[in-house]
């Protein structure tokens, strides 16, 4: 449920509880307590969504059609996928895919295969 609430949280930090219960099936209340308690345990820092056990791997996406709407609907329906963005220079697009285990990993990039080639840069550890 906490899941939940922190993938609507990061769509749209401005929802109101109630909005955020709607999506999850829960109240207003019940999705304050539970905010309440991330902010507590520090899960949730000045709104600021801090996750700890997964992993950044920044993805550079080999295009080998021109179906980019289809590619950008695919990313922007699938979860894991923090940013994505259309670039200049080597390859066509960059995407960061957040993981909890290499099970995530290896199934978004097997989906990858449909559009393309890529390149794959894991994080070891955040300096800034």
């Amino acid at each position: 449920m906490n899941r939940s609430i922190l993938k609507c949280l990061k769509a749209n930090s401005r929802m109101s509880w109630q909005d955020i219960g709607k999506k999850v099936h829960l109240t207003g209340q019940a999705v304050s307590v539970r905010v309440q308690t991330m902010v507590d345990e520090g899960i949730i820092s000045g709104f600021t969504v801090w996750q700890e056990q997964v992993t950044r791997h920044f993805i550079t996406m080999f295009m080998e059609h021109s179906d980019f709407s289809g590619f950008e609907a695919f990313l922007s329906e699938t979860d894991g996928v923090e940013h994505a963005f259309k670039v200049t220079g080597e390859g066509c697009y960059q995407v960061i895919f957040i993981s909890e285990n290499g099970e995530d990993l290896e199934v978004f990039l097997n989906h990858l295969l449909r559009f393309g080639k890529y390149k794959v840069a894991s994080a070891i550890r955040c300096v800034k």
